[in-house]
């Protein structure tokens, strides 16, 4: 039988806003009106539509240039959590194996992806503790 820990968590380091934890992140007002207007043709409609092609392009053109992207890369987009990153991450940007630095449960879930993907070899861990940092050596 487990027993549980009531945890009170001071109100000073709650958001202010109410939200607390992991999810979806708060939308200003603001953006909802932009949405509403300039773009309300893209909303309820499919991802194959011309408008909303055309918002992705542009969305995609513009983190290129944002980012400085050498010629012949692409921006990919994806409608996920970090958890469908980590998975296109491990196919599309670790060439054999990866380094990681796991120092919490965000870069724990990263080194595990890697270390499960069959087409890449054992990735190379540095661990410290929650809220500290590894040193990489050369």
């Amino acid at each position: 039988m487990t027993t549980s820990t009531d945890l009170d968590i001071p109100q000073a380091l709650r958001p202010a806003d109410g939200r607390f934890g992991c999810g979806p992140s708060k939308v200003r007002p603001e953006q909802l009106a932009r949405l509403a207007g300039e773009y309300a043709m893209t909303i309820g409609t499919s991802h194959r539509q011309r408008p909303v092609r055309q918002l992705v392009g542009r969305v995609r053109s513009g983190v290129a240039e944002l980012f400085s992207a050498p010629d012949g890369y692409e921006v990919a987009l994806g409608n996920g959590g970090t958890t469908a990153f980590w998975d296109a991450a491990a196919f599309g940007l670790v060439r054999d194996r990866a380094l990681h630095l796991v120092y919490g449960e965000f870069s724990r879930k990263f080194s595990d992806v890697t270390a499960r993907a069959p087409f890449l070899g054992e990735p190379l861990l540095l661990r410290a503790d929650a809220g500290d940092a590894p040193t990489p050596a050369a």
